[in-house]
């Protein structure tokens, strides 16, 4: 059951690589398309021209109109895409953890992050139900 410190630390060293890559990916992503819908929403000839600041924001509520507003570059969907993609990092790291636990056949941790991807999708639908 002695295993080597350093292939140990090599095997920790690749699954930070991992999250750190999807944690980068995400927030860059978001932080493109935030800023994407806000240059837009300031400087575009869409309907956000004629927005006063009083006037509820016309944001998409569902998933089919958000794409539908993205494809045609309506500045509140391309800002609701950026927050649900900066939304969404954290849950796609906890899953990356677990296809790399998995990968290297590290059986508790993937269970452990499991859980906690559970809890986090839990808490998602709970928060979602009692809305």
């Amino acid at each position: 059951m002695n295993e080597d410190p350093k292939s140990r630390e090599d095997e920790t060293r690749s699954v930070e690589r991992v999250v750190s890559l999807v944690l980068r990916v995400g927030v860059l992503l978001s932080v493109v398309l935030l800023g994407a819908g806000l240059a837009l929403l300031l400087f575009g000839k869409g309907p956000a021209r004629g927005m006063s600041i009083g006037a509820p924001p016309a944001y998409p509520r569902n998933l089919r109109d958000m794409a539908l507003g993205v494809l045609s570059l309506d500045p509140g969907s391309i800002l609701v895409l950026g927050s649900l993609v900066l939304i969404a990092t954290p849950f796609t790291r906890v899953a990356s953890s677990i296809a790399v636990f998995l990968a290297k056949r590290d059986w508790i941790y993937a269970g452990i992050t499991a859980l906690v991807l559970a809890i986090l999708l839990f808490s998602v639908f709970v928060g979602k139900i009692t809305e």
